[in-house]
């Protein structure tokens, strides 16, 4: 599986530091502008760190579309598709072999009622937090709740125009990562 940052991202140069604050940390909150190449290399980062060995590392999208087209971007990166998988409503495109699964915030909420403790993934990457649906809202106190049931959970909130003050102190003062952005013409 390819690990490899491109270096033409902003979040190439915060790599090593977000690694290691993922492996140290139970909660991790990222900040980074649009195009800082948060939601298609945190995933990444994630394995690297040790994560996906217990479980899977699911990545949630706002909008359906984002899940699909970010699962193919990251499968075709990896180089390794049959490990990269999505699942929105009606379509469940993951298998046993999938290590990283991007799906909508809603398919996560609903699969807390069949599994409570959410035991399939050992990560979580709340992604597009700043979005503040009713579901991410949902989502970021039910994990408050469950990381205390779950310490072998690890959560990454990660956000372009997140406050990152306040989901540090909802998170009992979670270590932040801000990556710079990119402009473009």
């Amino acid at each position: 599986m390819n690990l490899t940052i491109p270096d033409d991202l902003p979040i190439a140069d915060k790599r090593d530091d977000i690694v290691a604050a993922i492996a140290s940390n139970q909660v991790l909150v990222i900040a980074g502008d649009t195009g800082s190449g948060k939601t298609t290399q945190l995933p990444k980062m994630c394995v690297a760190a040790g994560c996906g060995r217990t479980g899977i590392i699911g990545c949630t999208q706002p909008r359906r579309i984002a899940a699909v087209s970010v699962a193919e971007r990251v499968a075709t990166e990896v180089q390794a598709p049959s490990r990269i998988g999505y699942k929105i409503r009606f379509r469940d495109q993951t298998t046993s072999d999938t290590l990283i699964k991007f799906m909508t915030d809603g398919v996560l909420l609903a699969e807390t009622r069949q599994d409570q403790l959410l035991r399939r993934y050992d990560t979580l990457i709340i992604d597009e937090a700043h979005e503040r649906s009713l579901n991410i809202d949902f989502l970021l106190g039910y994990l408050k709740t469950l990381l205390a049931r779950r310490p072998d959970l690890k959560l990454l909130i990660s956000s372009a125009t997140l406050d990152t003050a306040k989901f540090s102190a909802h998170f009992g003062a979670a270590p932040i990562i801000n990556v710079s952005g990119r402009t473009y013409p």
